[in-house]
C-alpha cells in the first residue's frame, strides 16, 4: 500500500523543508542555563597617542565582592589584539558558581610582551544591584 499516492511530489518538498527549519530553530533556543549566565561586554581604550603593537594583549579581569573578604577574581581573560587598535571590544561570560546576590566588578590591563603598559586605576560595578552590563573602560598608564 503506498502513502500520498495522489499527492504531487512537489508537496513533499515544502512539508520537508518545514520539518527540518523546525529542527533547526529547536536547536538554536537558548537553553535556560546559558540563560541564566551573566555576561559582561564592552570596550577598553586609552589617551596616549600611539598605537599598539601587534604583540599586545587585553586582560579583562571580573572580580567578585562578598563584602566579607577581599575581592575574589572569578574571570581572567587575555584577548589578542591581533594589530586592532582602541577602542578594543570585549564580552565575557561569569561562571556559573558566580553569586548573583554578590556585587561583580571588572578591570582591564593592556599588556605589552607581558607588560603592563596600561590599567584601570579603578573598578567599576557591574550586572547586579542596578549596575550595567555594558561599560567603557579607559586605561592610564602603568607606573
Amino acid at each position: 500500500m503506498k502513502l500520498f499516492t495522489k499527492w504531487p511530489k512537489w508537496n513533499a518538498v515544502p512539508i520537508a523543508l518545514a520539518v527540518f527549519a523546525g529542527i533547526l530553530s529547536a536547536g538554536a533556543k537558548r537553553t535556560p542555563q546559558s540563560e541564566s549566565r551573566p555576561e559582561v561586554s564592552g570596550t577598553v581604550t586609552y589617551r596616549e597617542k600611539m598605537l599598539l603593537p601587534t604583540v599586545a594583549d587585553v586582560k579583562i579581569l571580573v572580580f567578585e565582592i562578598d563584602g566579607q573578604s577581599e575581592p575574589k577574581t572569578i574571570v581572567e581573560r587575555l584577548i589578542p589584539t591581533e594589530g586592532r587598535q582602541v577602542p578594543i571590544p570585549f564580552k565575557v561570560l561569569l561562571p556559573q558558581s558566580a553569586n548573583s546576590e554578590h556585587d561583580f566588578s571588572v578591570g582591564a590591563e593592556i599588556l605589552i610582551d607581558g607588560k603592563v603598559w596600561f590599567r584601570t586605576t579603578k573598578m567599576t560595578l557591574v550586572l547586579t544591584h542596578g549596575n550595567p552590563k555594558e561599560v567603557h573602560m579607559v586605561l592610564s598608564r602603568a607606573s
